[in-house]
């Protein structure tokens, strides 16, 4: 049974001079030495305390009124996930501005874009590579006066420039905040078309995190601690960020994505937040270890009974014989992934695009609950949530306290909350096909079944209509496909073919353990690609997508590429999701070939 209807419990509106500074200094007020971040140093974690981190953004505020920033002013950040991201978000706020973030990996023609279409007066990059990029544009940002770089020293810059700004111009700026008063412009990374910038204010922000606190409050305890390493630039982080600080927790900046296995031991988060790549990297890592160790059986049946014990903890009553088998898996393999994650982590939030079931009751099974839920930068993000005693695996929970959700008759979900944008920056015709009578439209299709959690199948856009009319949402079927053992990515082909392909991209980690284990120490995945026993490997993940699906939905036809899908490539988002135009551009010929030969 499904419904096309579901609201959230009413939610008490924020008053009109909440701004996402107060948070902050109410916490370095009651608390300043408490740690508020903590950074890494040598082996270990430094904490930086909320007292001198706020003295800290204070202090920049001031050098950016001396640098001409007036309220409403845009200023342009691109740097990676790191404390002074933080500081010179914070400073800018301070300043009555607003920040206009911009991923690290964004080339130069992005930068002039986005830079020269917010107005932004100033750009904050990070380092000598994009201080050339933004020099390379600077003819094509003509409102922005300045460009300073963080490892040259803008934050000590800005301070000398700031000593003569009496303090009271910053606090009578923060003092005349108002929550509907521009707080960023976040351009959307998008998987086609250009970026359009996303406007949102203060009380958007805010109430966010106030709808997210109410969802999963319950399962918080005193002296959280999380770790950042998304970008800061995806207000999936950003948001994370803003509730770690009401929540008053510390959060460690990880150094890079790629050092996540040694720093999350030394950081040992309680709580994170990233997208399903990640935990997919996690479970892949652990089972490629397994199989290296000669333990591949051992684990793959433990990861079996981990999923088992999750569904039938959901349903209500675990049989004996699964909690027997799972608390010895738990000695044997269990605790070794929750070591992983640094030993401490109880829970996580998981968006940015759909984690799917399998991978949810797998780690819900070993320990860590992951609490998927879904959202867009329109909707500051989240609109629904999963949570402590309103969890269900395989859909993104039910609409956060305020907000209503609708399935329209063409299947596309509409929603309605204080955390909706309200609109584009300067783009007035994009606003407006973006809302149907006060609803926002999503752009995502999904179902809301009998008690009202909502299940996502796809985007409007990428649904595939195949030659024979059939429509097929790839994202299921993906999502199957990569927890083959071998497999990275796969994309889903068929608009207006005959039948369903797939484009499928190897683990090169993996590809290696497994070659050595077939004999075929040395080759590349380039080099095998109609390989057939490593076409037999993926043919199994194939098969067992097929099984979910009919056979007019089913992927006929594959072909494994010679490498893996980049960010450097464009053809994947700063936040890994595949950007499906550019890899169907980047194969042309190669799906082509699949459907001629």
């Amino acid at each position: 049974m499904s419904t096309t209807n579901a609201v959230g419990v009413p939610l008490e509106p924020l008053p009109d001079d909440a701004h996402l500074l107060a948070p902050l200094l109410e916490f370095a007020a009651e608390t300043p030495d408490r740690p508020i971040f903590a950074v890494r140093s040598g082996e270990s974690f430094t904490d930086v305390s909320v007292g001198d981190f706020v003295a800290r953004v204070e202090a920049v505020a001031r050098g950016l009124v001396a640098a001409g920033v007036n309220p409403g002013d845009r200023v342009a950040l691109m740097a990676g996930t790191r404390l002074e991201w933080l500081l010179m978000d914070f400073a800018i706020l301070a300043t009555g501005g607003a920040t206009v973030p911009i991923y690290d990996t964004s080339s130069a023609e992005q930068i002039q874009w986005i830079v020269s279409d917010s107005g932004a007066v100033m750009l904050l990059v990070e380092n000598d590579k994009m201080l050339a990029a933004a020099d390379a544009v600077r003819g094509g940002m003509p409102e922005c006066r300045e460009v300073l770089a963080i490892d040259h020293d803008a934050e000590g810059e800005l301070v000398r420039r700031g000593a003569d700004v009496d303090p009271s111009v910053i606090t009578d700026r923060i003092a005349a905040l108002r929550a509907d008063d521009l707080a960023t412009v976040i351009y959307t990374s998008g998987t086609t078309g250009r970026p359009k910038g996303c406007v949102l204010t203060h009380r958007n922000l805010r109430i966010n995190v106030r709808q997210s606190g109410l969802a999963v409050g319950p399962a918080l305890q005193p002296d959280e601690s999380g770790m950042l390493f998304l970008p800061l630039a995806h207000v999936l982080t950003k948001g994370y960020v803003l509730f770690g600080i009401e929540q008053r927790m510390r959060c460690a900046f990880a150094t890079d994505v790629t050092k996540l296995a040694e720093e999350f031991p030394l950081a040992r988060p309680t709580v994170i937040a990233a997208v399903p790549r990640i935990f997919e990297k996690v479970f892949e890592g652990a089972r490629q270890k397994a199989v290296a160790d000669g333990k591949g059986k051992i684990f793959d049946k433990a990861a079996a009974v981990a999923t088992r014990w999750s569904e039938q903890r959901t349903a209500g009553k675990v049989s004996p014989f699964v909690a027997v088998q799972h608390k010895v898996f738990d000695k044997l393999v269990y605790g070794k992934i929750r070591t992983a994650f640094g030993g401490n982590l109880r829970f996580a939030f998981s968006g940015g695009g759909p984690l799917g079931e399998r991978l949810t009751h797998f780690f819900a099974g070993i320990g860590v609950d992951i609490y998927e839920g879904y959202g867009l930068t329109e909707t500051s993000p989240t609109l629904t949530i999963n949570a402590p005693g309103t969890w269900k695996p395989g859909t993104v929970g039910r609409p956060v306290a305020g907000t209503a959700i609708r399935i329209a008759d063409d299947g596309e979900i509409l929603a309605k909350g204080p955390q909706v944008f309200s609109g584009y920056w300067k783009h007035d015709a994009a606003t407006a096909e973006s809302f149907d009578d006060g609803w926002f439209r999503t752009g995502d299709v999904g179902e809301l079944d009998a008690d009202g959690y909502l299940r996502i199948t796809g985007r409007k856009k990428e649904l595939i209509v195949t030659a024979a009319g059939k429509n097929v949402a790839p994202a299921p079927l993906e999502d199957r496909v990569r927890a083959g053992a071998l497999v990275s990515q796969a994309v889903v082909i068929g608009e207006g073919r005959p039948f369903v392909s797939a484009l499928v991209t190897v683990d090169e980690l993996a590809f290696e353990r497994w070659a050595d284990a077939h004999g075929k120490a040395g080759v590349t995945v380039a080099e095998s690609v109609d390989d057939p026993e490593l076409r037999a490997e993926v043919q199994q993940a194939i098969d067992a997508a097929n099984e979910s699906v009919s056979r007019a939905e089913s992927i006929r036809e594959f072909v494994i590429l010679p490498g893996e899908l980049t960010i450097e490539s464009d053809e994947l988002t700063p936040t890994l999701k595949v950007r499906r135009g550019t890899v169907e551009k980047s194969y042309a010929g190669v799906i082509d070939a699949i459907y001629t030969r």
